[in-house]
């Protein structure tokens, strides 16, 4: 019985932890906003500008905003 009791309790907190992490992802909106970047290479890309993703491309923060939905969900 302690077995189960300490499983479920270690479910339970992953379950939280994963719900708030994600949630901080989707709804974080600090930041300046989207801004384009010359790199190195001279490639002109867009940078995401907003929340826990603003410092990536535009194309990477949309999937990591949609796995956050994903494990929240």
């Amino acid at each position: 019985m302690k077995k189960e009791s300490t499983i479920t309790t270690l479910v339970i907190f992953i379950i939280l932890i994963s719900a708030v992490a994600s949630g901080f992802g989707i709804f974080s909106d600090f930041g300046k906003g989207a801004f384009e970047y010359e790199s190195i290479r001279g490639k002109t890309i867009e940078i995401f500008g907003k929340g826990v993703y603003r410092h990536m491309s535009a194309d990477v923060a949309i999937q990591g905003i949609a796995q956050d939905y994903i494990t929240l969900f």
